[in-house]
């Protein structure tokens, strides 16, 4: 049995965007950040099953956010839909000026697709807040890549703000390609490819069907 975000990262690595490259670190943004690492078709769970926790890398010691792991300065503290309305909360109670406080104000619940609708209209909040977000991803795909050093970089789940579909999305995907690229090495900021995943909510179900393939097949040469 996998976990979702591992079972996510096998199926784009089986059927979806990386199913042409040996290694994938893949992000799956949501209510927090999950992660799965796939390195010549075998899932990284560690000799504690407690690998590819990509959302558990600390970004910051000292003075770090409180993830809802109970630790400080994990990077799902700073890039997830928790960390995103936490941060709108904030900022709503310092009365900072944005279009989001005249929807919630109107009985909406504040969501990351308020923000992220807020954001492609132009609202500054909103855009600033997201991208924040993209500069503290790219700086934990930095962590994550020098260790693994893989071909592909996938970014999935619901808070991808539309993708390549939304000039936030777009803009979003750029960020994480700029912080990125300013704290590697030349050759990893040059040849590590950083995309959208293609699978969409598919990619569980994908995944899951192709570790069952792929367990069938180790029992047959086993047997």
């Amino acid at each position: 049995l996998q976990n979702d975000a591992n079972a996510a990262a096998y199926g784009e690595y089986w059927a979806g965007s990386a199913k042409n490259v040996r290694s994938l670190l893949f992000y799956t943004l949501g209510t927090g950040l999950g992660g799965g690492v796939i390195v010549d078709d075998h899932i990284i769970e560690g000799e504690h099953s407690h690998g590819s926790e990509l959302g558990h890398v600390i970004l910051e010691m000292d003075e770090g956010r409180l993830c809802t792991s109970g630790q400080y300065g994990t990077a799902e503290a700073y890039v997830s839909a928790t960390a995103l309305l936490k941060r709108f909360r904030d900022a709503l109670e310092n009365q900072t000026v944005t279009s989001v406080r005249n929807r919630v104000d109107n009985g909406e619940e504040l969501t990351p697709l308020i923000i992220a609708e807020e954001a492609e209209r132009g609202d500054h909040l909103s855009a600033e807040l997201i991208m924040e977000m993209a500069r503290y991803l790219g700086a934990a795909i930095t962590s994550a890549v020098h260790v693994i050093d893989p071909a592909m970089v996938l970014l999935g789940g619901a808070m991808t703000f539309g993708r390549h579909e939304t000039a936030v999305g777009r803009e979003f995907l750029h960020r994480v390609h700029q912080e990125f690229r300013a704290r590697t090495f030349a050759t990893l900021a040059e040849k590590t490819r950083i995309e959208y995943a293609t699978l969409g909510g598919d990619a569980g179900f994908i995944g899951a069907a192709g570790c069952a393939r792929r367990a069938a097949d180790l029992g047959k040469l086993r047997g």
